[in-house]
């Protein structure tokens, strides 16, 4: 059997201190771009993963459950995160969480840190990239873990996942805004090429394509506030006087609606007596916005219930279900009126 690599033999091969390595491993914002990169090249070249037991000990469990999220700022992953942590403290597990930045770089450090900690399983939202691209070392890395997927699945990995009914939320969405005499409904997309946005992105196009609407146009604002802010700011003057003027917005999440409704707040726009939005996920204080927004409500706070409990059936060897989709539910408020043709 191949002599599993150390730290010391990546420092060495490095040309730095085993101490550098570590910080490279756990902090490298700390570290100068060019140690960064030898660490890194030696890290490859040996395949090395930090690991706290020897590769001949067994795993034993340790009752932490890893939980990586892409945006700990989006209040969206509040419930989520809330439902995770009630269902372990039932089951006695403690949760480490980590936030991601939607960045491939941190989800692959954070990934190797957990599986250093040698937690029991995670719980894991990808980050934000096309899932075809997901980086073949730690596809291998997940592999190797007891590993449940929310929301954004994985291509080449058969691991459990739970996410609600896209397709039919963003559907439900815009026969809504067909049903208020709307045809003219602009897309605020989220990040291009994950799962969930394809999906919420066909819902929107089967919906005009049913009812027989040609008009369609989107704008990707990869689910983020000030995306969509800026997106607005800069789209609507060029196009107020045209007969490209949405009389709809269908955002792909709540944070991308609040940020169209900031931007026509500056620009003068009222809502929804010029524009009509609705949302999706129902996050807190959706209701508190001027006008309280009209929304696709996701189950959050269940989804992370059902995560755990699947990861801990998994951790247990039991029979678990693979594909766990939830429904969506339309709450209706004020940021939606009926256009009169």
């Amino acid at each position: 059997m191949k002599k599993k690599s150390t730290i010391y033999d990546v420092a060495k091969k490095a040309g730095v201190s085993p101490s550098t390595v570590s910080r490279v491993m756990n902090a490298p914002e700390i570290v100068a771009e060019n140690t960064r990169q030898k660490v890194a090249s030696a890290v490859k070249e040996l395949s090395y993963i930090p690991n706290m037991i020897a590769a001949n000990m067994p795993r034993k469990r340790t009752n932490y459950i890893g939980l990586i999220i892409p945006d700990i700022t989006n209040i969206f992953f509040s419930n989520l995160v809330r439902g995770v942590q009630d269902v372990c403290e039932k089951y006695g597990y403690s949760v480490l969480v980590v936030n991601s930045d939607d960045s491939q770089e941190k989800e692959g450090r954070y990934l190797k840190l957990l599986y250093s900690r040698r937690v029991d399983g995670v719980i894991l939202t990808v980050a934000g990239y096309q899932e075809e691209e997901f980086p073949e070392e730690e596809l291998s890395l997940l592999k190797k873990m007891n590993i449940v997927l929310i929301d954004r699945e994985i291509n080449g990995m058969t691991a459990p996942i739970v996410k609600v009914n896209n397709f039919g939320g963003a559907y439900s969405a815009v026969k809504y805004l067909l049903k208020m005499g709307h045809k003219k409904i602009l897309h605020l997309a989220g990040i291009e090429g994950t799962k969930t946005n394809q999906e919420r992105r066909g819902g929107y196009l089967s919906a005009l394509i049913e009812s027989h609407i040609n008009w369609k146009k989107e704008l990707n604002a990869d689910f983020r506030l000030d995306a969509a802010y800026q997106k607005i700011m800069n789209y609507w003057p060029q196009i107020k006087n045209s007969d490209e003027l949405p009389t709809a917005i269908f955002a792909a999440n709540d944070l991308m609606a609040i940020g169209a409704l900031k931007a026509f707040t500056q620009l003068k726009v009222q809502v929804p007596e010029e524009v009509s939005i609705i949302g999706f996920d129902n996050i807190p204080f959706s209701d508190c916005t001027h006008p309280p927004l009209t929304t696709i409500a996701q189950p959050t706070y269940l989804m992370g219930q059902r995560a755990v409990e699947t990861l801990i059936n998994l951790i247990s060897k039991k029979r678990i279900k693979k594909f766990i989709e939830l429904e969506t539910e339309l709450i209706e408020r004020d940021s939606v009126s009926r256009r009169e043709v």
